[in-house]
Order: C-alpha cells, then structure tokens, then sequence
C-alpha cells in the first residue's frame, strides 16, 4: 500500500509566496529536509531562450528561504546540465548567468552553483530505442545528495505529452546523452546501427526548430516512423531514469506554464499557481490535471504509480486550492495525437 503524502496547490500574485505557502501546507512531510546533510536543487534549464521555458531564479530563492527557515547552516547546491547549451557549445555556467542564477552564491550562506556538464563517473541507465536496448549515462554525483529537490515547469512536450519534476531529473545525464532519452538515437555506447538523427552533428534538430517554423518541423517528425515508435520508448526510458534520480520533493513553479511545441518552443501561459509534494508522482499529477491532462494519460506517470508503485496521483490529501477550479485545458504539441499512442499494445 503506498503511503499517501500530502500535496499543495496554490493560486495567488506572487510568485515566491506561493511556493512558501504550498511548502508551508505540507510542512509535516518536509521532516526529513531538517535532517539533511548536502541538499541538492535541480532546477530546468532547457532554454537558451525564451526566459519563460526555464525555471525562474525567483523560484530557487523561495525554495532556498523556506529551506533556510528549517535548516539555517545545511548546505545547497543549485545543479544543472543544460541540453541546450550543449548544442551550441556553451557550458551550462552560461546560462547560469544570463538568467541571473549567479545572485544566488552572493545573496544566501552556503549555498553553490554547479554544472555536471563534464563529469566522468556515471551510472548506466537502461534504454529502449529504435535500433535496440542500450543505455546511457547519470552523473554519478547524484548519490552524494541525501536530499534532492526538483523545481520545474508544467509544459507540453514534444515526445513525452508533458513534463513536471519527475522527468526534470533528467538533466543529470551526460549531456551528450541526453538526446537518447527519446529513443531516436543510439548514440555513442551501443552496437548497434545507428539511426538517421545518429549521423547528423548535435545539435541539429535544435538548431533547425529554431529556424524554420514549428509546423514545417512537426510535420517532418510526423512522416519519420521512428518518431511514431519513439513515442512509446520514451515513457519506459524516463522510469529507469526516475529510479536512479528520484526526488525527494517536487515543486513545480506554475506562475507561467507552457502549452503548444513545448518544452522550448510553446506558448507562454499566466496560471499564477504553485504545486508541492514529497510525493512526485502526486506532484505531477497536480502538475497534469492544472493544464488539461489526466495523469493516467502520460505515459511514465501511469507506469510509476500502476507498476512501479514509487507514488499515486490521486486527489486525495490535496491542501490549498481546487485544482478542478484552477485547471486549464492547454493547446496540445502539434504531434500530441502521435504521442498520445504511448500505450505499448497501440501500433
């Protein structure tokens, strides 16, 4: 039997007193968070723009406050591994400092930025994709946190449905990886033929959104068969992944949410809201319901609670606002109806 945590949800003006008030309602399940001794904040840098794809400094400042409330003197570490940036060669620290995260070293005691960008020892994640099993490779460096805290956005996505906390986890794989989690790829560690995405330079298909217009990419991945398999392998990939990175609580920063080509290209939308739970799955359950999805409806968040039995998304123990009064049915990605075929009994 699953242990039901609580989770809050919060719609208010200010972005940070939400947060503190969605923290505050489950204050009981946060116990855990007083004992910790290395705190990891692993916020989503996916963007090297717009600014609304990424998560908002403002956002780690109210996570970093209420920490700073309970636990004065333990140490935070504010950990990324932008994607983005390493298509176009940039290191993360890059996009640490054109969205301002440098602030946070100077304005909090304790507390540190750091990038996995180049490390070494890793973990092996079991894959599925196109051209056969495989895996890829998570910083090691995530077992040296006794305590780790996802902070995301809720967005459409163009291969998962859409992505909250869990899937934020992501960005500890190598970067040069990261592209393995779709499925499309076999990437640099597996025998196996390499798919067409395999033999173009990284990087390609981000450069090409950004410059041709998102209907012309949508309709290219529509006629590519790999994509309509991709689509189930995802769900499956981000449940290994989930095993190896799983959060000890998730926050998910609604104050501007992303429908349409997300998790980078979509359109911003103002839903002024703030969801918590120690409980990731109930998180972004929360996190679907508030754009229009039902959880059982993603793929990996229908795995983690019907198989994997790691957290359940029902309504029960929500505290705060009524997410039924809140929610939103958002524009879905332009290749929602490829995606929506996640089920693996589909074909």
């Amino acid at each position: 039997m699953i242990n039901k945590k609580k989770a809050a949800i919060i719609r208010g003006e200010d972005r940070k007193a939400n947060i503190k008030k969605c923290l505050a309602l489950i204050e009981e399940d946060l116990e855990p968070l007083r004992k910790a001794g290395n705190i990891l904040l692993k916020p989503n840098l996916v963007a090297i723009k717009p600014d609304f794809s990424n998560t908002h400094v403002e956002t780690i400042e109210a996570v970093i406050e209420y920490i700073r409330e309970i636990a004065p003197d333990t140490p935070i570490t504010v950990g990324e591994s932008s994607a983005s940036a390493f298509y176009d060669r940039l290191p993360t620290k890059s996009v640490f400092r054109d969205f301002d995260y440098y602030r946070l070293e100077k304005k909090y005691r304790n507390v540190v930025l750091t990038d996995f960008d180049d490390d070494k020892d890793v973990i092996e994640s079991p894959i599925h994709s196109v051209v056969g099993d495989t895996h890829l490779r998570i910083t090691r460096r995530v077992t040296e946190f006794d305590y780790k805290i996802s902070l995301a956005i809720p967005k459409t996505h163009n291969f998962a449905v859409a992505t909250f906390g869990i899937k934020n986890m992501a960005g500890l794989v190598l970067r040069q990886d990261m592209a393995m989690i779709h499925g499309m790829k076999a990437g640099i560690m597996v025998d196996a033929p390499k798919t067409f995405l395999d033999k173009l330079p990284a990087g390609t298909v981000s450069k090409a959104r950004r410059l041709l217009p998102n209907r012309l990419i949508n309709f290219l991945f529509r006629q590519y068969p790999a994509y309509r398999k991709s689509v189930k392998m995802i769900h499956r990939n981000i449940v290994e992944i989930a095993k190896r990175t799983w959060p000890d609580l998730v926050v998910l920063d609604g104050f501007v949410c992303m429908e349409g080509d997300g998790p980078v290209d979509g359109t911003a939308v103002e839903m002024k809201t703030a969801i918590a739970s120690t409980d990731p799955v109930k998180a972004d359950g929360l996190g679907a319901r508030l754009i229009g999805f039902g959880p059982e409806d993603i793929g990996y968040l229908y795995y983690l609670q019907n198989e994997e039995k790691m957290g359940e998304y029902s309504l029960e123990n929500v505290m705060g606002d009524d997410v039924n009064k809140l929610k939103r049915t958002f524009i879905r990605h332009g290749t929602y109806d490829i995606q929506s075929q996640w089920r693996e009994e589909e074909n």
